[in-house]
């Protein structure tokens, strides 16, 4: 069974439509990687493989699971790390990681020792394990970008669905976040994850859903949907391609 598939979707907003006419599997083993420039629909098609927004026409399923089906079933098939993480938060981090333990907890709903000690697993491992006691509203928008992310490690889904994690990170940090998400990937744990940076999806994922103006134009291994003439076409700039994963624009002479 895939870890989340969309069959033929098309999803928006109000009156907009946003996605059209999509399909996708991701499985486990797979790290996709999903493209295109501004406005061509990836966190439209992040919330739809995460089952937080309803298609308006065709099927998608997290885990077996349609839209609809209770948060904490979801939440066992699925961890999603938005584009935008909330400020207002009375948390410190620690809790914040701690929250992705809640699909695995009692109907009282209490942590164990080995609930924090998962979460504080996962601090650790994005490099913020000193702000496990500082709030969330304090931290800058990278620090609360790798908590967000420990939450999700912490959640042991085996689905992730990451907007952008790589937003607000300096360079190190980007890339030890893709190269630890990446290690995630198992014979039973699958990640889909929206980026921005050609080079750094290159490296990062197995395979690659490329979009424009809200339809696919192309999916599958990497290097067969990344060649310089499609990402030159879709990006609307000359692409040259630079040893085996870096891709640059040609400046104008």
């Amino acid at each position: 069974m895939a870890l989340t598939s969309l069959t033929n979707v098309s999803a928006g907003y109000s009156e907009r439509l946003v996605l059209r006419d999509v399909s996708l599997e991701v499985k486990a083993g797979e790290a996709w990687a999903v493209l295109g420039p501004n406005g061509a629909g990836k966190t439209t098609l992040a919330k739809v493989a995460a089952g937080l927004l309803e298609p308006r026409r065709g099927e998608a399923r997290v885990g077996g699971l349609a839209f609809g089906a209770p948060p904490r079933a979801l939440a066992t098939k699925v961890a999603w790390v938005p584009q935008q993480t909330p400020l207002a938060l009375e948390f410190t981090a620690l809790e914040v990681a701690l929250m992705g333990r809640a699909p695995h907890l009692g109907v009282l709903g209490l942590t164990s020792a080995a609930d924090e000690a998962l979460a504080r697993e996962a601090l650790a491992a994005f490099d913020v394990s000193s702000l496990a006691e500082r709030s969330i509203a304090s931290l800058s928008g990278g620090e609360r970008r790798r908590v967000f992310l420990a939450r999700a490690l912490a959640q042991a889904a085996p689905l992730l669905v990451l907007d952008e994690p790589t937003a607000f990170l300096d360079v190190r940090h980007q890339v030890e976040t893709l190269h630890l998400v990446r290690a995630r990937v198992s014979s039973s744990v699958g990640v889909l994850a929206v980026l921005h940076d050609v080079s750094l999806a290159s490296r990062f994922a197995t395979h690659v859903a490329l979009l424009s103006d809200g339809q696919l134009v192309a999916s599958g291994p990497t290097e067969e949907v990344l060649t310089t003439a499609r990402l030159s076409e879709v990006y609307g700039i000359s692409m040259e391609r630079r040893g085996d994963h870096t891709f640059e624009p040609r400046w104008p002479a």
